[in-house]
């Protein structure tokens, strides 16, 4: 069993440093010349928001994955299962208000993105 919880918790760092690899190419990609010359600033900022949305979205369920595979590896513990049960319930909670959270930033983003006037309708 703890070979297994190991190797799922390798499993669990890989896909995290693949989803910033993933982030750190798409940004890299948004600021080359060619493509913010074409789309402005304002779909490179576009662009940003939606890649660091993705990038937020899979790290929030790759922690909620985490929590339990840390909640599964405790069980062979005696003693300690209410204690993670209620660690666990509260760093789920925490994870569910930052979603939240960036939720409503992104949200916000895009909002005032949709309300500001582009170079092109100001001429």
């Amino acid at each position: 069993m703890a070979k297994q919880q190991s190797t799922d918790m390798m499993n669990l760092a890989q896909e995290m440093m693949t989803i910033q690899r993933d982030y750190m190419l798409s940004t890299l990609q948004a600021m080359s010349p060619g493509k913010s010359d074409s789309a402005g600033l304002n779909g490179m900022l576009e662009q940003e928001i939606e890649t660091t949305r993705d990038a937020v979205e899979k790290t929030l369920s790759l922690e909620e994955k985490a929590i339990d595979e840390l909640r599964k590896g405790t069980r062979e513990i005696p003693g300690v299962n209410g204690v993670v049960d209620m660690m666990s319930e509260v760093s789920r909670g925490a994870l569910q208000m930052r979603g939240q959270l960036w939720r409503t930033w992104f949200d916000q983003m895009r909002s005032a993105q949709q309300t500001t006037p582009t170079s092109a309708s100001k001429s």
